[in-house]
């Protein structure tokens, strides 16, 4: 063991009554702070993995569609049969790729009318994610023959007055007015309004006889990643797939991503990110400055200590060295703790959802946690180098302490 470490240690043993309080406050204040820093990336990872994760759910993370034309355009069709088509589902990252239909229509009950898109899907159709939002009734199935199956949000049908089973009537306003009547098989609740008041599921060949087109027309082409993957660099990467792939046969066709069609909830959500980046940082100025605190009334108490260790020969840079493994003692005492309780709290709020939220205002019903052992790693590596470097500036007291005169302080 070094000389500096030995003494370090001896250091800790130290009967202060003040700097034993101030010991204590210290990593406390390191612990509160690391706790703080951990729940708030945990909360914005979970923000940001729930909202995204319903929004790409219901329209798909890129999606393909007419130039000068919304994904849920419902005048001007075009081809799903797409000499790229297999290049783009084989593309590293994407899981799914699906055409769908989209249409307009009214439902009309005696007390109520609602406006509502349709969004016509087929049997190839992954419905995970309507599986997981499913709260009542079945998936409809779209296999065989065309099915009169549909569903509709607890929120719609809660309006309207609905039940699964019931039927549906709905008034789909064109040149002339066309009426179809459909089965309510399910309910879904996907916790973001905006979808939940305005859409609704259907057979894709409901919808392509609705609009008169052929069995190979949709309105756009859906394409679905990996969770974690990049919506931007998907995005780029579909882009330049089309530009190098498509044969004069292919409908020129432009690409989107649900972050354009959905702007306001990501614009929210890179506010979240200021937030955090706030809060980090004077968590992290918050339990520097308390250390400074703690390690200073450390100096004075030790002074006389300095100046023997002077004495005999240490330089400034070994004396330095001693305080701040000292320090460091404290620092990885309260980030240990401060792991502890900020995972611990997460993980409560994780398992029981004990914080709720107004879906209005927040897009989801309770707190979400996504917790990432990297993040986890490299905030306590940034925080922990960066309140030393606060704590490295109260150590130039040493250099100016003179043996001369500390060791008469006794």
């Amino acid at each position: 063991m070094s000389a500096s470490r030995f003494i370090a240690s001896k250091l800790s043993d130290g009967d202060g009554r003040l700097s034993h309080t101030s010991n204590t406050i210290a990593w406390i204040s390191v612990c509160l702070s690391v706790a703080i820093m951990i729940i708030a990336i945990a909360v914005v990872a979970g923000f940001k993995a729930e909202i995204r994760g319903r929004a790409t759910g219901f329209m798909g993370s890129v999606m393909l569609i007419q130039p000068g034309q919304a994904p849920l355009n419902e005048q001007y069709p075009f081809s799903e049969k797409l000499s790229y088509r297999e290049r783009l589902a084989a593309e590293p990252g994407v899981t799914g790729v699906s055409g769908v239909a989209w249409r307009s229509g009214l439902i009309k009950t005696d007390e109520n009318i609602d406006g509502l898109y349709f969004k016509g899907v087929d049997s190839l159709y992954d419905f995970s994610f309507f599986d997981d939002c499913l709260v009542a009734g079945e998936l409809p199935d779209y296999h065989g023959r065309i099915s009169s199956d549909i569903l509709l949000s607890r929120t719609t049908a809660s309006k309207l007055g609905f039940e699964v089973g019931d039927d549906v009537v709905v008034y789909f306003i064109g040149e002339e007015v066309k009426v179809r009547k459909f089965r309510l098989s399910g309910l879904y609740d996907a916790g973001l309004e905006e979808i939940d008041t305005r859409m609704a599921v259907a057979d894709r060949r409901h919808i392509q006889r609705l609009n008169g087109w052929a069995a190979d027309e949709v309105s756009s082409i859906e394409i679905r990643i990996d969770p974690d993957a990049s919506v931007e660099a998907m995005n780029e990467r579909v882009e330049e797939l089309i530009y190098t792939s498509m044969q004069e046969s292919d409908k020129a066709l432009f690409v989107t991503n649900v972050k354009k069609l959905y702007g306001h909830l990501f614009d929210w959500l890179s506010l979240l990110d200021l937030n955090v980046l706030m809060i980090l940082l004077l968590m992290v100025v918050v339990a520097g400055f308390n250390m400074i605190s703690a390690i200073l009334i450390i100096l004075f108490e030790k002074i006389s200590t300095i100046g023997l260790l002077k004495a005999l020969g240490m330089t400034s840079r070994e004396v330095t060295k001693v305080f701040l493994l000292r320090a460091g003692r404290l620092v990885g005492k309260g980030m240990l703790w401060g792991n502890v309780l900020g995972i611990g709290l997460c993980l409560i709020q994780y398992w029981t959802h004990i914080i709720r939220l107004d879906p209005a205002n927040y897009f989801v019903d309770a707190v979400p946690i996504r917790l990432s052992l990297g993040s986890i790693l490299l905030l306590d590596l940034v925080a922990g180098l960066l309140i030393m470097a606060l704590i490295s500036l109260s150590a130039r007291f040493i250099a100016r302490v003179s043996p001369d005169r500390t060791m008469r302080v006794e």
